[in-house]
């Protein structure tokens, strides 16, 4: 399914960006130019676009990909060339709050980017919208030349979608940083950890979360949690404590 579109450029080069760009880039799409405030921390591409630094460089009626942080989307489409089809990758930024434009639409990518990770695009999520049927047929046929699961969902499942992802890569991931410090205050390996962190993954491959949960919120041991609670403090403390009521109420207080 080809989407038509042989040109793009691309707004923003952080994690996001780069990544789309690479991926476009292998499709055969053009990567015409690219504006970026941080190049010099971006690695090497294979490929020459036109590296711009103010936006009236980008070319006319030609699709923009904007890569860049929710609050200033607003600012930096309206000094984008009307002409221009405008697709943003953001989970939370509603379209309806955005400039009116004859093309403008979302390129959602549900996945955790960092630059020196390589990953495979044709296996991340990606959701569609666009101000008019024809342009969201545009993205998504466009999208789809990257990646095997491409959805339509409007601005308000976008966003129950990006919350979700919160909880699921922002938070747990938070939650791992705060067992490595524990780890390294008693001098220990956090390396220990990670065989267990790839299990946890795995079985939801085979298992819902529900039913793969363990531990001793789980089991309703409440002296094991007491002691845990005995050996921290602060935030740390607070957050074991309410997990441990959240898994509680959901397993043993029905």
């Amino acid at each position: 399914m080809k989407s038509g579109i042989q040109k793009i450029s691309i707004v923003g080069l952080g994690n996001v960006g780069y990544h789309l760009a690479k991926a476009f880039d292998k499709t055969g799409i053009e990567i015409t130019h690219v504006f970026s405030r941080q190049l010099k921390s971006c690695p090497e591409l294979s490929f020459n676009p036109k590296f711009i630094d103010n936006l009236k460089d980008l070319p006319t009626g030609q699709l923009i990909i904007l890569c860049v942080p929710d609050d200033v989307i607003k600012d930096t489409i309206e000094l984008i060339h009307p002409s221009c089809p405008v697709a943003y990758t953001s989970g939370s930024t509603d379209i309806s709050s955005l400039p009116e434009r004859k093309n403008i639409g979302v390129l959602y990518p549900l996945q955790t980017f960092s630059k020196d990770t390589a990953l495979n695009m044709n296996e991340v999520p990606f959701f569609i919208e666009g101000s008019n049927s024809n342009f969201s047929a545009t993205l998504f046929d466009l999208a789809w030349e990257i990646s095997s699961h491409v959805n339509y969902a409007n601005s308000q499942e976008r966003k129950e979608l990006h919350l979700a992802a919160v909880w699921v890569n922002n938070f747990t991931n938070h939650l791992i940083h705060i067992a490595k410090e524990y780890l390294e205050s008693k001098e220990l390996d956090f390396g220990h950890l990670k065989p267990l962190l790839l299990e946890t993954v795995m079985k939801l491959k085979e298992q819902e979360p529900y039913d793969s949960q363990t531990g001793p919120a789980r089991r309703g041991d409440i002296k094991i949690i007491e002691h845990h609670l005995s050996k921290l403090e602060g935030t740390s403390k607070e957050i074991y404590q309410l997990i441990s009521e959240s898994i509680i109420s959901t397993y043993l207080t029905k």
